[in-house]
């Protein structure tokens, strides 16, 4: 069993053996669960690159050269508006 003291500000630090067992490294992040009156704490490995893909849209974007045209054309006619 490891155990930490929390500081005044809520904070708790890991002990470094316990980071080790886990693979916890500096500016990880860690998911922390609440059942039943107890905190586990589960290491959250990867990145946001990770997730590609695993999300679809629900509708397909439109392609940069037709944002660009439509931008433009914005641009273009609030200028003529002044």
């Amino acid at each position: 069993m490891y155990t930490a003291t929390v500081s005044p500000k809520g904070q708790i630090t890991l002990p470094a053996r316990l980071r080790k067992l886990l693979g916890i490294d500096p500016n990880d992040k860690v998911a922390l669960v609440f059942r039943e009156n107890e905190i586990i704490l589960k290491p959250l490995k990867g990145n946001i690159k990770d997730l590609r893909g695993s999300v679809k849209p629900k509708r397909r974007p439109e392609d940069f050269a037709t944002i660009r045209r439509k931008v433009k054309k914005e641009i273009a006619n609030k200028a003529t508006e002044k």
